[in-house]
């Protein structure tokens, strides 16, 4: 179990936790907190919250009445650091898709993160999938896709049986070095067309999970996770194909 976490610089002894938190603002879908969560299991170095999991749109309602774009982002962020508590060793990434988002609200977020020590911005333009497209192929030149329908339509061909995060965590690093050698504009926040910024992210969390970990995940933990992801499919299916019982 992680150990309980502390507030301040002054955390007291019995308060003080053996891991760094990643806290991850993403708003988009369904994929997005599922791919980074599954980042925690990397190693117990290591804790991820999804703040929109800690953080409903209804607790936002009261302070904001009417949704508006980057303050409903900064107040879901602002909220989830009042409810939950950071200390200076922790990060927070706002992962956002450029095609959801002007560039001026974007320009808003980037400023407030500015502000703030450890707060960061990534985005990927169009979206999360071009991400998802660096952990299988190197060049994104040869892909067609441009809009995000295509290139959800595309990942969910790169494996057989479809995408699932356990199927590319494990070209993480392939997917850092990918995406940071298609960058063509490192310093600019907001990427160009069919890149994204997202390995940044991917790097802070490789940094304090260490490559002897990581590669202890790929030969360890990550078969049983998913052969127990398997196991649960399984099952699911012979439930699916019982009979229901006289008493039903």
């Amino acid at each position: 179990m992680h150990k309980k976490r502390g507030y301040k610089r002054d955390t007291p002894i019995e308060l003080v936790r053996d891991y760094k938190l990643f806290a991850i603002a993403c708003e988009g879908g369904k994929r997005e907190p599922e791919y980074f969560k599954t980042l925690e299991y990397l190693s117990r170095k290591i804790k991820v919250d999804i703040i929109e999991e800690k953080v409903t749109d209804e607790e936002l309602i009261p302070k904001l009445g009417t949704k508006s774009a980057p303050k409903w982002v900064l107040q879901r962020v602002v909220t989830y650091i009042e409810q939950e508590g950071l200390i200076d060793e922790d990060q927070l990434w706002i992962v956002m898709d450029v095609d959801r988002w002007k560039k001026e609200q974007l320009r808003e977020i980037a400023m407030y993160c500015d502000q703030h020590p450890n707060w960061h911005i990534v985005l990927s333009n169009p979206c999360f999938e071009v991400w998802l497209y660096f952990h299988k192929k190197g060049n994104i030149k040869d892909s067609g896709s441009m809009s995000c329908n295509d290139f959800k339509n595309e990942i969910s061909k790169l494996e057989k049986g479809g995408y699932h995060p356990f199927k590319f965590i494990s070209s993480l690093s392939d997917a850092i070095k990918n995406a940071k050698a298609a960058d063509s504009d490192i310093k600019h926040f907001i990427p160009n067309e069919k890149e994204t910024k997202i390995y940044q992210l991917g790097e802070s969390i490789l940094k304090v999970v260490g490559k002897n970990e990581f590669n202890e995940f790929l030969s360890k933990t990550l078969p049983s996770l998913i052969q127990a992801e398997a196991d649960k499919i399984k099952q699911f299916s012979k439930n699916r194909g019982k009979k229901p019982s006289a008493n039903n």
